[in-house]
């Protein structure tokens, strides 16, 4: 009877077993995801454009003796080199920020240098140096340019009408600079 038992058990064993992995089998599942994609690259080009002299009136003295450019990559003007005679003198240029790529992008930081005077540092007080949107808005961090958009752009270097003394000799002024970094928007 022993015998009997321990082959019935065994059986029992067997049919609880397959029915456990029969069972098993209905109630799970793998599943499987295969697939691919195609991210195609993108074109960023967010670049200046359009460089232009605005004209003086007949009263401004100022003379530009060498004019400014944008570098072969468009990311950079350089190259003004200019005279102020007289108080109220000025040189204004006009230029595009375009955004040709296929991403929006934004301004993460912006600065605009402060002039500076080597032989006379004061006198840079009486040097203006602004960058605006032509509107008249100021430019700032956070202003966006989205794909396909221009916006233009006024540099204006002046020398103040509230200039009293005129220095006696040339001076050489430097720091005219502006950074603008654009991120993706």
């Amino acid at each position: 009877m022993k015998e009997r038992t321990k082959t019935g058990l065994i059986l029992v064993l067997i049919v609880g077993i397959i029915s456990m992995t029969v069972a098993y089998a209905n109630f799970s599942s793998r599943l499987l995801i295969k697939s691919s994609t195609k991210v195609n690259a993108s074109n960023w080009s967010v670049h200046f454009a359009n460089l232009k002299q605005v004209e003086n009136s007949s009263d401004n003295t100022a003379k530009v003796k060498s004019p400014a450019v944008i570098s072969d990559s468009s990311t950079i003007i350089s190259g003004l080199s200019m005279t102020l005679n007289k108080p109220g003198d000025s040189v204004t240029y006009t230029f595009d920020i375009v955004n040709d790529g296929d991403i929006n992008a934004k301004i993460s930081s912006y600065v605009l240098g402060t002039p500076v005077c080597e032989s006379m540092p004061s006198f840079c007080n009486n040097i203006e140096y602004t960058l605006k949107y032509t509107d008249g808005t100021e430019i700032r961090v956070g202003d966006t340019l989205n794909v396909g958009e221009s916006r233009n752009v006024t540099m204006k270097i002046s020398l103040s009408n509230d200039v009293s003394q005129m220095p006696t000799s040339s001076l050489i002024i430097s720091n005219l600079n502006a950074y603008f970094d654009y991120v993706q928007n």
